[in-house]
């Protein structure tokens, strides 16, 4: 598979998910809707199945999540595109049509006869160990260190970069301004910092929110929820707060607030 191919599904699997996001999006808007309904309604019954319903997308969207992030997790890793059975490469044509896929074809309805599950995504994902001078770091000192070894080499730009960890899994968002400084970022967190569960949400456009939104030092690197510049604390909205506390991630958003376009 040529590195264009990758870089073609790669962006497949980040629209999926952003597709996840605005589908849950209005689910609840759907289940807010429903919770303002009059107590009294004579299909109180109908409305409990509809909210069932809606609980039971959420978690089969939430699966739908963790295989993506797998995807691009091995993307990153340099092995994506192997089937986990029989560790043939899946055909592109299969690959385009489900870029999340982890089997290949003759693999995937030999699973289906035999009704067998292939483990978690995350248990995947989260197997691999940190390297023996992490071990012992917290999220916040991990992500401080990934930031020190990014800022010591110079090539990267930070404006738009966000990093964040959990578990030992490193999570890279935001964006940056091309795919020559993405491969860079990959190789220096993989390669010299020997971090091997890396998730790679990066968008690679220019500067999503525009220079004059940039801090006088230039850089607004963000470390994760938790971990905030003084330039943007104020706009730090409740649900960011609200994911904190509950120790869930947050999904940042690619745009700024209306008054800052």
């Amino acid at each position: 598979m040529s590195e264009q191919d990758k870089m073609r599904l790669r962006e497949k699997l980040l629209d999926q998910r952003q597709e996840i996001f605005e589908q849950y999006q209005r689910f609840e808007f759907d289940l807010q809707a429903l919770g303002e309904r009059d107590i009294e309604m004579e299909d109180e019954a109908q409305k409990a199945d509809e909210i069932s319903l809606l609980d039971q997308l959420v978690e089969r969207d939430m699966d739908k999540l963790e295989e993506i992030d797998l995807a691009l997790f091995r993307i990153a890793a340099g092995n994506y595109g192997t089937c986990e059975s029989c560790l043939k490469p899946i055909s592109l044509e299969r690959l385009e049509a489900l870029p999340a896929s982890r089997l290949c074809r003759m693999c995937a309805r030999k699973y289906d006869e035999k009704l067998k599950k292939l483990p978690r995504a995350w248990e995947i994902i989260t197997r691999a160990e940190l390297p023996d001078e992490y071990k012992n770091l917290g999220n916040k000192e991990l992500q401080m260190v990934i930031l020190e070894n990014i800022r010591n080499d110079g090539r990267i730009d930070l404006n738009e970069l966000e990093i964040y960890c959990r578990s030992g899994v490193v999570y890279l968002e935001g964006g940056v301004p091309n795919e020559n400084e993405r491969q860079i970022l990959i190789r220096l967190l993989s390669d010299v910092m020997g971090l091997a569960s890396i998730i790679d949400h990066l968008k690679i456009r220019e500067l999503m929110w525009g220079q004059e939104d940039l801090s006088p030092a230039g850089e607004t690197a963000v470390l994760g929820t938790g971990e905030y510049s003084a330039y943007n604390i104020d706009k730090i909205s409740d649900d960011v707060i609200e994911s904190e506390e509950k120790e869930i991630l947050y999904d940042f958003p690619d745009r700024p607030p209306a008054e800052k376009e």
